[in-house]
């Protein structure tokens, strides 16, 4: 049996989610490249390699944004490591650095704001971009405090 203080219980639960809302905004950001629409997450793991399917086509068929695209991409790597690395933490049993792991939570989230506030035409950008900076922020918050 697992012991989990709250305090502990309550970090875990903000990396979890952290790893969600780059999942979820990873799947929105694909079906707007895609399609231009925007829609709500559906609560599925994201399809990494669809995702960055999405974006090539979506950079390639917009010139003079070859520097996007690489940081676009990196961040989705980003996002797509810090999934890996919380499907690892959970089939570990919950066991693990806490502090490093927010930490990786809250620079995933922080690159992924920084794409989201430059992608031309986006228009969740002017709330999911200071969100996500929000979010990244209270993961170091909650690194620091333990």
């Amino acid at each position: 049996m697992i012991s989990i203080g709250s305090d502990d219980l309550r970090r875990i639960h903000y990396f979890i989610f952290a790893v969600q809302r780059l999942n979820g905004m990873a799947d929105v950001l694909s079906t707007w490249m895609a399609n231009g629409t925007m829609t709500a997450w559906d609560g599925t793991p994201a399809r990494f390699d669809d995702c960055e399917a999405t974006a090539m086509a979506y950079f390639g068929a917009r010139t003079g944004q070859e520097g996007l695209r690489r940081d676009y991409l990196a961040a989705l790597r980003a996002a797509r490591r810090i999934d890996q690395t919380l499907a690892a933490f959970l089939a570990g049993g919950a066991q693990g650095e806490l502090n490093a792991l927010l930490e990786q939570a809250s620079a995933a989230l922080d690159q992924f704001a920084g794409m989201i506030e430059r992608l031309p035409d986006y228009p969740g950008a002017d709330m999911d971009g200071p969100a996500f900076r929000t979010e990244a922020r209270h993961c170091l918050s909650l690194r620091q405090a333990a």
